[in-house]
């Protein structure tokens, strides 16, 4: 059953990463990417539809994370209280600037909350896996800018700009991988690690190839597996799979039941948005 609860919260965190890294990603590219007003209007509305929808993961994964695991939670927030601050202050600024964004004056808003999320979350896995914070804040700032430019490279209508730009970060991102393994503290699995980074450079080989055959979806999925390697790489440096952090029986099996609910709703929502889009464009 503990094993179970572990998996459920790797995927759904591994999913957060992977489909709202790009979200960050354009906030902090729109303004570069957008030379006038209309042409940043049209940059945001790439994102917007699917924004709401990838933050639901990380909700999702917050609930199973406070009620599957409240002793790991308590461990993380006291330990880890400079990231989680810095992301959570990240995801109000962007949040609410993204929603309510109406002109020129919340664009330092869009931009300065992407950065601060990435950031935060850098600092966050950094803290965690032992690394440096410094490299693990610049590796998710570049991760975040590849992803969101191979996303506006596929879903804007000349993706000429975006092309440049990614092409130019699959060399830091790949420069992070490698720099994130060597310069790792101890862990208890330094194995994951390792299998962690073979298949973070071998999507991003695969998205660089893809994006030079211009294969936009193949290329967006490579750089998506790349964002999600990091948030998985943590169930490697922590033992999590004990009955000390872990709550009760019963408490585990009503939430298993609320989960049986709950998740397949947000894979029909997510699933139902991207359709939707697709059709639309």
């Amino acid at each position: 059953m503990e094993g179970v609860w572990v998996v459920l919260l790797g995927l759904l965190t591994a999913g957060y990463f992977a489909l709202a890294g790009f979200d960050y990603g354009v906030g902090l590219l729109y303004r570069f990417l957008g030379r006038d007003e209309p042409e940043r209007a049209r940059v945001l509305r790439a994102m917007t539809p699917f924004f709401l929808g990838n933050e639901v993961w990380l909700v999702a994964a917050v609930g199973v994370l406070f009620g599957a695991f409240p002793r790991l939670e308590g461990e993380l927030l006291s330990e880890h209280r400079v990231g989680f601050v810095t992301v959570l202050v990240g995801l109000v600024l962007f949040t609410a600037a993204v929603q309510l964004r109406v002109g020129p004056f919340w664009d330092v808003f869009v931009v300065g909350g992407a950065l601060v999320v990435a950031v935060g979350w850098g600092v966050l896995l950094g803290d965690v896996l032992g690394g440096p914070p410094v490299l693990w804040a610049f590796g998710l700032v570049s991760l975040f800018l590849l992803h969101g430019a191979v996303f506006l490279a596929w879903r804007l209508d000349d993706p000429a700009r975006a092309l440049v730009v990614a092409r130019v970060l699959f060399a830091p991102v790949g420069l992070f991988v490698v720099a994130a393994v060597v310069l790792r503290g101890p862990v208890a699995a330094p194995a994951v690690g390792l299998v962690g980074a073979a298949v973070a450079l071998l999507a991003l080989v695969g998205a660089w190839f893809a994006l030079r055959a211009r294969a936009f979806r193949l290329a967006f999925a490579g750089t998506g597996v790349v964002c999600a390697v990091p948030a998985l790489a943590v169930f490697g440096a922590r033992d999590v799979v004990t009955p000390e952090v872990m709550s009760q029986t019963p408490t585990l099996q009503a939430l298993g039941w609320f989960a049986a609910v709950v998740l397949p709703l947000v894979l029909v929502f997510q699933w139902a948005t991207w359709r939707l889009s697709r059709a639309a464009r």
